[in-house]
């Protein structure tokens, strides 16, 4: 057992002998934490990243806690990233669920899901 103070020297040196890494991840603009149900977004959050024994686990600190409930629409198109749905509607004419739908068949690229859309009018 340690008595008296303990310095953030002494911590990181303790830390190393055991194995545990620690990095603070700068520049990062918010968190979303996901549930089926709601998201919780934490914005200008301190992030550190614990690498122990191959795992990595992330540690979030302060910042802005919004709450906000996911709607069906947000659920359907979660896996899709909104530029390039945009990206396909926009350069095909087609309506969300078919932009949606060729995403997904041409594994997630736009280009190619604009080539299957363009080709298969």
């Amino acid at each position: 057992m340690m008595r008296g103070k303990v310095n953030e020297r002494q911590i990181k040196r303790m830390m190393q002998q055991m194995g545990i890494k620690s990095n603070d991840m700068s520049g990062v603009i918010q968190v979303d934490f996901i549930f089926p149900d709601r998201k919780i977004t934490i914005k200008n959050p301190e992030v550190t990243l614990l690498e122990i024994q191959g795992t990595r686990t992330y540690q979030v600190v302060g910042g802005e806690e919004s709450v906000g409930k996911i709607t069906e629409e947000k659920k359907e198109n979660e896996d899709i990233n909104p530029e390039d749905l945009n990206l396909v509607m926009e350069k095909t004419g087609v309506d969300k669920e078919k932009a949606a739908e060729a995403l997904r068949k041409n594994g997630y690229k736009p280009a190619e899901a604009i080539i299957y859309l363009m080709t298969n009018k």
